[in-house]
């Protein structure tokens, strides 16, 4: 029986809160770590951009593997590969399993299974004129999931971090069950039309709508991965609760379901790259308010509600560009490729997050930075207009 689209769309967006949620909630783990482990917050924050990295290599690699072995097979090793990751970390805490564990082994899990694969799997079945908002809801599922996440992972962090990260791990094995309808192969000719520009079938790195598209998402990993990981710790260093953080990234989460929805749904009826260039320009002038007013539990829960409506408000966006340009056949594997732009920008936000306030005992210079990228991803969004399209119809038996 074929799935229904409704019904697929609502697999997709319980998929994605599984994926994005235990990912996020990592950064709660990092406090009582390197006051228990005496590991300095650098080492700990390489591990997670590591995994970041990892993740966006592993995302066109997952893509290319799915036309081969199929989509379900290479997801499933995806979902084991992440719980395991977590799993060894909190039962065998030592550097090196860190790094293997929530580095390697969960940056290959996410990569597996998240939104390239299962983007891809939703425009595969929605009908175009539901496209939009499908994807929008369907990405709307990593707010929700950072929403109950952000909610229940502090708590158990509260009792062990140890408890809270093998509780990260098992709930991964939820993915499995919730994969195995959305991501079998659908019956030839069952696949929804398409509306698209002739595609792109030239090399990626010389096609500016991919340059522009990879850029922006570049940009968007720096963001959402320097403020996940270290937000949790950019509380504390201001003298503020720990649940201050966690109370923030909840309304990040709540928001952006609304944002992700809305703008999803925006770029059926725009083009993507101006709303884009309106989300860039809209976190560079909110990062930048982080360095100028005083912290407060105030500042942090409105800088939260606006960071909220832009968070993943840029993958609906950016899923649709990439159909639209390059067709669905390669949505998934280019998608995946500007994914891999994502995750090393989030390997420098990670990163060089802890690097810089281990050595400054500061954030204020990744805040400036995240300012003058989010100014940048703007810019390279405006020169991409959009072109003559055509519908792509069914063939005829």
């Amino acid at each position: 029986m074929q799935l229904n689209w409704k019904a697929a769309i609502a697999l997709a967006a319980l998929i994605l809160a599984i994926n994005t949620g235990a990912r996020q909630a990592m950064g709660f783990m990092l406090p009582p770590m390197a006051s228990e482990l005496t590991w300095g917050m650098g080492s700990l924050s390489f591990a997670l951009a590591i995994q970041n990295l990892v993740f966006g290599l592993a995302a066109p690699i997952a893509s290319k593997l799915s036309d081969r072995f199929g989509t379900l097979s290479v997801f499933l090793v995806g979902s084991l590969c992440y719980a395991v990751g977590m799993g060894v970390t909190a039962l065998w805490p030592t550097p090196t399993v860190w790094m293997l564990g929530a580095g390697v082994l969960a940056g290959i899990g996410i990569g597996a299974t998240t939104f390239p694969l299962v983007l891809a799997a939703v425009t595969r079945v929605v009908p175009l004129q539901h496209r939009g908002i499908g994807l929008g809801i369907a990405s709307a599922g990593g707010s929700f999931g950072q929403l109950i996440y952000s909610v229940a992972t502090p708590m158990l962090v509260l009792i062990d971090w140890k408890i809270a990260m093998l509780a990260l791990g098992a709930s991964c094995l939820l993915l499995i069950p919730m994969a195995l309808p959305l991501l079998r192969r659908p019956p030839a000719g069952s696949e929804a039309p398409a509306e698209e520009d002739i595609p792109s079938q030239g090399p990626l790195l010389q096609d500016r709508r991919f340059l522009a598209l990879a850029g922006g998402f570049f940009v968007c990993g720096v963001h959402v991965a320097f403020i996940a990981t270290h937000l949790p710790n950019f509380v504390v260093a201001c003298g503020l609760p720990l649940n201050v953080a966690g109370n923030t990234l909840a309304i990040i989460g709540a928001l952006n379901i609304a944002g992700t929805i809305l703008f999803g749904a925006w770029g059926g009826r725009r083009h993507p790259p101006q709303l884009l260039m309106l989300i860039y320009l809209c976190r560079a002038a909110l990062v930048m308010a982080m360095v100028v007013i005083p912290p407060s539990s105030m500042l942090l829960y409105a800088f939260g509600a606006i960071m909220g409506i832009l968070w993943l408000s840029t993958v609906p966006l950016t899923s649709q560009a990439v159909a639209l340009y390059f067709g669905q056949k390669r949505q998934a594997f280019v998608f995946g490729m500007v994914l891999a732009a994502h995750q090393v920008g989030a390997f420098l936000g990670a990163w060089g997050g802890g690097v810089v306030y281990q050595l400054t005992g500061s954030y204020d210079l990744l805040w400036i930075s995240s300012g003058i990228f989010g100014l940048l991803a703007a810019i390279v969004h405006w020169p991409v207009r959009r072109e003559p399209t055509r519908v792509i119809q069914p063939q005829l038996a």
